[in-house]
């Protein structure tokens, strides 16, 4: 029975450990994620490597994505537009009878869109004004972290040699008695 006890306790430790390691990792990936828009805004640095105490290869990067502009669809609009336009695209589910735009046509069409220097959205091929589409606002710029190969292995290494102070590098708050 003490065995059960050991091991739910352990799991209680690591599981009560791992969220707060979560609360601190998500507020240094903001600080982080925020000074590189920073610099990309200042300087155009679209990169960052990641380097460790006493090893001298990066072991991940922190790359700024683009976003892209995205689109909102008007579906009845489009619908309806395909109708009239090119009714063959349009297909009808059953049992009760649905009509929609066919999934290959749509993307086909919507993967040739263009936008006009006064935002006026047009088909790529034919220049046909599509006014069931609107530009939307882009999402604000992201990043993603990414190891390098064998990168986690040196991280965990660098805890075992001693080059990295775990205690320092989470700084769990204090409790609210403290």
């Amino acid at each position: 029975m003490s065995e059960i006890r050991q091991e739910s306790m352990r799991a209680a430790v690591l599981k009560a450990l791992m969220d707060e390691v979560k609360k601190v990792y998500d507020a240094a990936r903001a600080e982080a994620d925020g000074r590189l828009i920073e610099l990309n805004r200042a300087i155009g640095v679209k990169t960052i490597e990641v380097r460790l105490p006493g090893y001298d290869q990066p072991v991940a990067q922190v790359t700024l994505s683009e976003p892209k502009t995205g689109y909102v669809v008007d579906e009845a609009g489009f619908l309806a537009w395909c109708k009239q336009e090119h009714p063959s695209e349009v297909q009808v589910t059953t049992p009760a009878p649905v009509e929609s735009v066919r999934p290959a046509w749509r993307k086909a069409l919507l993967g040739r869109m263009k936008v006009e220097p006064d935002g006026t959205v047009v088909d790529g091929e034919t220049g046909r004004v599509l006014d069931f589409v609107e530009v939307a606002e882009p999402p604000p710029p992201s990043t993603t972290l990414t190891f390098k190969k064998g990168g986690r292995e040196e991280v965990a290494r660098a805890y075992r040699d001693g080059r990295l102070a775990l205690p320092d590098l989470l700084a769990l708050p204090a409790s609210p008695q403290e």
